[in-house]
Protein backbone atom coordinates (compact mmCIF):
# COMPACT_ATOMS: atom_id res chain seq x y z
CA UNK A 1 0.00 0.00 0.00
CA UNK A 2 2.80 2.40 0.94
CA UNK A 3 4.61 1.73 -2.34
CA UNK A 4 1.43 2.28 -4.30
CA UNK A 5 0.36 5.65 -2.91
CA UNK A 6 3.53 7.40 -1.69
CA UNK A 7 4.47 8.72 -5.13
CA UNK A 8 0.96 10.07 -5.74
CA UNK A 9 1.24 12.64 -2.95
CA UNK A 10 4.94 12.97 -2.14
CA UNK A 11 6.90 11.39 -4.99
CA UNK A 12 7.79 14.67 -6.68
CA UNK A 13 9.15 16.30 -3.53
CA UNK A 14 11.07 13.17 -2.56
CA UNK A 15 12.66 13.13 -6.01
CA UNK A 16 13.44 16.82 -5.65
CA UNK A 17 15.19 16.45 -2.31
CA UNK A 18 17.12 13.44 -3.60
CA UNK A 19 18.22 15.62 -6.49
CA UNK A 20 19.42 18.25 -4.00
CA UNK A 21 21.71 15.57 -2.57
CA UNK A 22 23.97 16.06 -5.58
CA UNK A 23 24.61 19.64 -4.44
CA UNK A 24 26.66 18.67 -1.39
CA UNK A 25 30.31 19.68 -1.58
CA UNK A 26 32.60 16.92 -2.81
CA UNK A 27 35.99 16.00 -1.40
CA UNK A 28 37.70 17.88 -4.25
CA UNK A 29 35.63 21.00 -3.55
CA UNK A 30 36.55 20.86 0.14
CA UNK A 31 40.22 20.60 -0.87
CA UNK A 32 39.89 23.70 -3.05
CA UNK A 33 38.30 25.59 -0.16
CA UNK A 34 41.07 24.50 2.19
CA UNK A 35 43.71 25.74 -0.24
CA UNK A 36 42.27 29.27 -0.32
CA UNK A 37 44.43 32.03 1.11
CA UNK A 38 41.58 34.35 2.08
CA UNK A 39 37.82 34.54 2.52
CA UNK A 40 37.57 36.28 -0.86
CA UNK A 41 39.26 33.24 -2.43
CA UNK A 42 36.67 31.06 -0.69
CA UNK A 43 33.92 33.20 -2.16
CA UNK A 44 35.27 32.53 -5.66
CA UNK A 45 35.68 28.81 -4.96
CA UNK A 46 32.09 28.52 -3.69
CA UNK A 47 30.78 30.20 -6.83
CA UNK A 48 31.80 27.05 -8.73
CA UNK A 49 29.65 24.86 -6.46
CA UNK A 50 25.92 24.54 -5.82
CA UNK A 51 26.15 27.68 -3.64
CA UNK A 52 26.75 29.81 -6.73
CA UNK A 53 26.70 33.61 -6.43
CA UNK A 54 25.09 33.75 -2.98
CA UNK A 55 27.83 36.08 -1.69
CA UNK A 56 28.00 38.39 -4.67
CA UNK A 57 26.43 41.37 -2.85
CA UNK A 58 28.66 41.12 0.22
CA UNK A 59 31.52 43.66 0.43
CA UNK A 60 35.05 42.52 1.21
CA UNK A 61 36.37 41.46 3.61
CA UNK A 62 33.57 38.98 4.36
CA UNK A 63 33.40 37.73 7.99
CA UNK A 64 32.91 33.99 8.48
CA UNK A 65 29.72 34.77 10.42
CA UNK A 66 28.24 36.36 7.29
CA UNK A 67 29.17 33.30 5.23
CA UNK A 68 27.39 31.07 7.74
CA UNK A 69 24.29 33.26 7.78
CA UNK A 70 24.10 33.43 3.98
CA UNK A 71 24.46 29.65 3.78
CA UNK A 72 21.59 29.26 6.24
CA UNK A 73 19.48 31.67 4.22
CA UNK A 74 20.08 29.57 1.11
CA UNK A 75 19.04 26.44 3.00
CA UNK A 76 15.91 28.19 4.32
CA UNK A 77 14.90 29.33 0.84
CA UNK A 78 15.26 25.81 -0.57
CA UNK A 79 13.34 24.41 2.40
CA UNK A 80 10.50 26.88 1.94
CA UNK A 81 10.24 25.85 -1.71
CA UNK A 82 9.70 22.26 -0.59
CA UNK A 83 7.28 23.27 2.17
CA UNK A 84 5.17 25.41 -0.17
CA UNK A 85 4.35 22.35 -2.31
CA UNK A 86 3.85 19.82 0.47
CA UNK A 87 0.50 18.37 1.47
CA UNK A 88 -0.46 16.93 4.85
CA UNK A 89 1.11 14.94 6.53
CA UNK A 90 4.43 15.90 4.88
CA UNK A 91 3.66 19.57 5.52
CA UNK A 92 3.37 18.96 9.26
CA UNK A 93 6.51 16.82 9.24
CA UNK A 94 8.44 19.71 7.67
CA UNK A 95 6.96 22.11 10.21
CA UNK A 96 8.49 20.03 12.99
CA UNK A 97 11.91 20.74 11.49
CA UNK A 98 11.32 24.48 11.69
CA UNK A 99 10.05 24.36 15.28
CA UNK A 100 13.43 23.08 16.51
CA UNK A 101 15.05 26.22 15.06
CA UNK A 102 12.28 28.41 16.46
CA UNK A 103 13.17 27.23 19.95
CA UNK A 104 16.82 28.18 19.38
CA UNK A 105 15.77 31.56 18.02
CA UNK A 106 13.39 32.38 20.87
CA UNK A 107 15.88 31.50 23.59
CA UNK A 108 18.59 33.43 21.75
CA UNK A 109 16.36 36.48 21.49
CA UNK A 110 15.53 36.34 25.19
CA UNK A 111 19.21 36.04 26.08
CA UNK A 112 19.97 38.97 23.80
CA UNK A 113 17.31 41.18 25.39
CA UNK A 114 18.72 40.34 28.82
CA UNK A 115 22.14 41.47 27.58
CA UNK A 116 20.59 44.64 26.10
CA UNK A 117 21.50 43.84 22.49
CA UNK A 118 19.85 45.91 19.78
CA UNK A 119 16.84 44.37 17.97
CA UNK A 120 18.61 44.71 14.61
CA UNK A 121 21.64 42.79 15.89
CA UNK A 122 19.49 40.06 17.43
CA UNK A 123 17.30 39.56 14.37
CA UNK A 124 20.38 39.48 12.14
CA UNK A 125 21.65 36.41 13.98
CA UNK A 126 18.53 34.25 14.05
CA UNK A 127 18.36 31.06 12.03
CA UNK A 128 16.16 31.86 9.00
CA UNK A 129 14.83 28.30 8.99
CA UNK A 130 13.12 29.07 12.31
CA UNK A 131 11.79 32.51 11.44
CA UNK A 132 8.29 33.56 12.49
CA UNK A 133 6.81 37.09 12.57
CA UNK A 134 6.48 37.41 16.35
CA UNK A 135 10.26 37.35 16.72
CA UNK A 136 10.35 41.05 15.82
CA UNK A 137 8.13 41.83 18.80
CA UNK A 138 10.21 39.70 21.17
CA UNK A 139 13.46 41.39 20.10
CA UNK A 140 11.97 44.85 20.68
CA UNK A 141 10.39 44.25 24.08
CA UNK A 142 11.55 46.08 27.19
CA UNK A 143 12.26 43.58 29.96
CA UNK A 144 13.23 46.08 32.63
CA UNK A 145 9.85 45.57 34.28
CA UNK A 146 10.00 41.76 33.97
CA UNK A 147 9.35 38.96 31.51
CA UNK A 148 5.58 38.90 31.66
CA UNK A 149 5.01 40.49 28.24
CA UNK A 150 7.53 38.24 26.50
CA UNK A 151 6.07 35.04 27.86
CA UNK A 152 2.52 36.11 27.22
CA UNK A 153 3.54 36.47 23.58
CA UNK A 154 5.37 33.13 23.58
CA UNK A 155 2.57 31.15 25.16
CA UNK A 156 -0.25 32.61 23.11
CA UNK A 157 1.01 33.79 19.74
CA UNK A 158 3.86 31.55 18.60
CA UNK A 159 4.26 28.01 17.20
CA UNK A 160 6.49 27.08 20.16
CA UNK A 161 3.75 27.85 22.68
CA UNK A 162 2.82 24.18 23.34
CA UNK A 163 6.42 23.38 24.27
CA UNK A 164 6.59 26.28 26.71
CA UNK A 165 3.36 24.99 28.24
CA UNK A 166 4.97 21.54 28.57
CA UNK A 167 7.97 23.18 30.22
CA UNK A 168 5.73 24.95 32.74
CA UNK A 169 3.99 21.68 33.64
CA UNK A 170 7.35 20.10 34.46
CA UNK A 171 8.64 22.88 36.68
CA UNK A 172 5.41 23.65 38.59
CA UNK A 173 3.74 21.46 41.26
CA UNK A 174 1.64 18.61 39.93
CA UNK A 175 -1.45 19.88 41.75
CA UNK A 176 -1.21 23.34 40.18
CA UNK A 177 -4.29 23.60 37.95
CA UNK A 178 -3.91 27.23 36.97
CA UNK A 179 -1.11 29.77 36.79
CA UNK A 180 -1.31 33.52 36.64
CA UNK A 181 0.83 35.33 34.10
CA UNK A 182 2.84 36.80 37.00
CA UNK A 183 3.60 33.26 38.21
CA UNK A 184 4.65 32.29 34.70
CA UNK A 185 7.00 35.26 34.51
CA UNK A 186 8.43 34.38 37.92
CA UNK A 187 9.16 30.81 36.80
CA UNK A 188 10.98 32.00 33.71
CA UNK A 189 12.88 34.62 35.71
CA UNK A 190 14.27 31.95 37.97
CA UNK A 191 15.12 29.38 35.27
CA UNK A 192 18.47 29.22 33.52
CA UNK A 193 17.90 29.87 29.81
CA UNK A 194 20.11 26.98 28.67
CA UNK A 195 18.21 24.64 30.96
CA UNK A 196 14.95 25.98 29.55
CA UNK A 197 16.12 25.43 25.97
CA UNK A 198 17.04 21.82 26.67
CA UNK A 199 13.67 21.15 28.27
CA UNK A 200 11.89 22.68 25.29
CA UNK A 201 13.97 20.55 22.91
CA UNK A 202 13.10 17.47 24.93
CA UNK A 203 9.37 18.19 24.61
CA UNK A 204 9.79 18.85 20.88
CA UNK A 205 11.69 15.60 20.37
CA UNK A 206 9.05 13.53 22.13
CA UNK A 207 6.27 15.22 20.16
CA UNK A 208 8.10 14.73 16.85
CA UNK A 209 8.68 11.04 17.58
CA UNK A 210 5.01 10.52 18.48
CA UNK A 211 3.96 12.13 15.19
CA UNK A 212 6.35 9.93 13.17
CA UNK A 213 4.91 6.85 14.88
CA UNK A 214 1.42 7.82 13.74
CA UNK A 215 2.67 7.93 10.13
CA UNK A 216 3.75 4.30 10.28
CA UNK A 217 5.56 2.46 7.49
CA UNK A 218 9.08 3.31 6.39
CA UNK A 219 8.89 6.83 7.82
CA UNK A 220 8.21 5.50 11.33
CA UNK A 221 11.02 2.97 10.91
CA UNK A 222 13.68 5.36 9.57
CA UNK A 223 12.77 8.37 11.69
CA UNK A 224 12.22 6.20 14.75
CA UNK A 225 15.80 4.97 14.54
CA UNK A 226 17.18 8.48 13.97
CA UNK A 227 15.19 10.12 16.76
CA UNK A 228 15.82 7.33 19.27
CA UNK A 229 19.54 7.50 18.58
CA UNK A 230 19.52 11.29 18.87
CA UNK A 231 17.63 10.99 22.14
CA UNK A 232 20.33 8.71 23.49
CA UNK A 233 22.97 11.18 22.32
CA UNK A 234 21.08 13.92 24.17
CA UNK A 235 21.08 11.86 27.38
CA UNK A 236 24.83 11.29 27.10
CA UNK A 237 25.55 14.91 26.20
CA UNK A 238 23.53 16.34 29.08
CA UNK A 239 25.14 13.90 31.50
CA UNK A 240 28.75 14.47 30.46
CA UNK A 241 28.43 18.24 30.17
CA UNK A 242 26.92 18.41 33.65
CA UNK A 243 29.60 16.38 35.45
CA UNK A 244 31.80 19.34 36.37
CA UNK A 245 28.94 21.82 36.87
CA UNK A 246 26.28 22.47 39.48
CA UNK A 247 23.97 20.11 37.58
CA UNK A 248 26.40 17.30 38.39
CA UNK A 249 26.07 17.81 42.14
CA UNK A 250 23.76 15.56 44.11
CA UNK A 251 21.52 18.54 44.96
CA UNK A 252 20.95 19.39 41.28
CA UNK A 253 20.55 15.90 39.80
CA UNK A 254 16.79 16.39 39.72
CA UNK A 255 17.11 19.36 37.36
CA UNK A 256 19.51 17.43 35.14
CA UNK A 257 17.25 14.39 34.99
CA UNK A 258 14.33 16.52 33.77
CA UNK A 259 16.27 16.97 30.52
CA UNK A 260 16.23 13.26 29.61
CA UNK A 261 13.73 12.37 26.83
CA UNK A 262 11.24 9.56 27.39
CA UNK A 263 12.36 7.62 24.32
CA UNK A 264 15.45 6.04 22.84
CA UNK A 265 17.31 2.76 22.99
CA UNK A 266 18.53 3.65 26.48
CA UNK A 267 14.99 4.31 27.68
CA UNK A 268 13.82 3.29 30.22
CA UNK A 269 16.37 0.97 31.88
CA UNK A 270 19.52 2.70 30.69
CA UNK A 271 18.12 6.17 31.36
CA UNK A 272 17.20 5.12 34.92
CA UNK A 273 20.76 3.91 35.47
CA UNK A 274 22.20 7.18 34.17
CA UNK A 275 19.85 9.22 36.36
CA UNK A 276 21.74 7.88 39.37
CA UNK A 277 25.21 8.58 37.93
CA UNK A 278 27.20 11.50 39.32
CA UNK A 279 30.77 11.04 37.99
CA UNK A 280 32.62 9.49 35.06
CA UNK A 281 32.94 6.10 36.74
CA UNK A 282 29.23 5.74 37.45
CA UNK A 283 28.30 7.03 33.98
CA UNK A 284 30.61 4.44 32.38
CA UNK A 285 29.08 1.69 34.54
CA UNK A 286 25.56 2.76 33.54
CA UNK A 287 26.49 2.55 29.84
CA UNK A 288 28.26 -0.80 30.11
CA UNK A 289 25.29 -2.91 28.85
CA UNK A 290 25.04 -0.66 25.78
CA UNK A 291 28.27 -1.40 23.93
CA UNK A 292 28.05 1.23 21.13
CA UNK A 293 27.41 3.99 23.66
CA UNK A 294 30.04 2.69 26.05
CA UNK A 295 32.57 2.78 23.20
CA UNK A 296 31.49 6.32 22.34
CA UNK A 297 31.96 7.31 25.98
CA UNK A 298 35.46 5.83 26.03
CA UNK A 299 36.42 7.87 22.97
CA UNK A 300 35.37 11.19 24.48
CA UNK A 301 36.01 10.56 28.19
CA UNK A 302 39.54 12.08 28.14
CA UNK A 303 38.04 15.35 26.89
CA UNK A 304 35.87 15.60 29.99
CA UNK A 305 38.45 14.27 32.45
CA UNK A 306 40.08 16.94 34.60
CA UNK A 307 43.36 15.03 34.54
CA UNK A 308 43.35 14.44 30.74
CA UNK A 309 45.13 11.22 31.67
CA UNK A 310 47.11 9.53 28.93
CA UNK A 311 46.76 12.44 26.48
CA UNK A 312 49.74 14.71 25.94
CA UNK A 313 48.32 16.67 23.00
CA UNK A 314 44.94 18.26 23.71
CA UNK A 315 44.30 18.46 19.95
CA UNK A 316 43.86 14.68 19.98
CA UNK A 317 40.79 15.03 22.18
CA UNK A 318 37.25 15.00 20.82
CA UNK A 319 34.17 16.09 22.70
CA UNK A 320 30.98 14.07 22.60
CA UNK A 321 29.48 16.81 20.40
CA UNK A 322 32.23 16.25 17.83
CA UNK A 323 31.57 12.52 17.79
CA UNK A 324 27.79 13.04 17.65
CA UNK A 325 28.17 15.21 14.54
CA UNK A 326 30.00 12.32 12.85
CA UNK A 327 27.43 9.75 13.94
CA UNK A 328 24.52 11.94 12.88
CA UNK A 329 26.02 12.31 9.41
CA UNK A 330 26.19 8.51 9.13
CA UNK A 331 22.56 8.16 10.23
CA UNK A 332 21.37 10.74 7.72
CA UNK A 333 23.43 9.33 4.86
CA UNK A 334 21.93 5.88 5.37
CA UNK A 335 18.43 7.37 5.34
CA UNK A 336 18.94 8.05 1.63
CA UNK A 337 19.50 4.32 1.01
CA UNK A 338 15.80 3.57 1.57
CA UNK A 339 12.88 4.92 -0.44
CA UNK A 340 9.29 6.05 0.18
CA UNK A 341 9.76 7.81 3.52
CA UNK A 342 10.01 11.33 4.94
CA UNK A 343 13.37 10.70 6.59
CA UNK A 344 15.18 12.02 3.51
CA UNK A 345 13.78 15.53 4.18
CA UNK A 346 15.04 15.50 7.75
CA UNK A 347 18.36 14.04 6.66
CA UNK A 348 18.88 16.57 3.88
CA UNK A 349 18.38 19.47 6.33
CA UNK A 350 20.74 17.99 8.93
CA UNK A 351 23.43 17.17 6.37
CA UNK A 352 23.19 20.66 4.92
CA UNK A 353 23.58 22.12 8.42
CA UNK A 354 26.71 20.04 8.91
CA UNK A 355 28.04 21.26 5.56
CA UNK A 356 27.50 24.84 6.72
CA UNK A 357 29.45 24.10 9.89
CA UNK A 358 32.23 22.72 7.71
CA UNK A 359 32.32 25.85 5.54
CA UNK A 360 32.35 28.19 8.54
CA UNK A 361 35.10 26.13 10.18
CA UNK A 362 37.30 26.37 7.10
CA UNK A 363 36.63 30.12 6.88
CA UNK A 364 37.55 30.58 10.55
CA UNK A 365 40.78 28.63 10.17
CA UNK A 366 41.79 30.63 7.10
CA UNK A 367 40.99 33.90 8.88
CA UNK A 368 43.12 32.90 11.87
CA UNK A 369 46.01 31.68 9.72
CA UNK A 370 45.64 28.07 10.89
CA UNK A 371 45.12 26.34 7.57
CA UNK A 372 46.60 23.11 8.94
CA UNK A 373 43.29 22.59 10.74
CA UNK A 374 41.02 23.08 7.73
CA UNK A 375 40.72 19.32 7.25
CA UNK A 376 39.14 18.85 10.69
CA UNK A 377 35.61 18.69 9.27
CA UNK A 378 32.91 16.05 8.87
CA UNK A 379 32.64 15.29 5.13
CA UNK A 380 29.23 14.52 3.64
CA UNK A 381 28.68 11.41 1.49
CA UNK A 382 32.32 10.50 1.41
CA UNK A 383 33.13 7.60 -0.95
CA UNK A 384 32.67 4.19 0.67
CA UNK A 385 35.13 1.53 -0.38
Amino acid sequence: MELSFFNVKDGYLEALVRGLRSGFLSADEYRRLAQCESIDDMKLALEETDYGMFLQDEPSPIPSTVIGQKCREKLANEFRHLRSQANYPLSKFLDFLTVEKMIDNVVGLIQGTVNKKSPQDLLGRVDPLGWFPEMKAIASMDITSGYEEIYKTLLIDTPVGPYFESFLKQVTPADSESRSMQEVASIFNETDLELMKNMLKKAWLEDFNAFCETLGGSTAEVMGHILKTNSDFRVMSVTLNSLNTMLGSSQQLGDRNLLYPSLGYLYPEGTDRIRKAWNETTVRAALEPYKPYAALFDLCAPYYSKERSGVTDIKQLKSLEDLIYEKEVELCEFAFEQQFHYGVFYSWVKLREQEIRNIVWIADMISMGRKEHTEEIVPIFRPRY
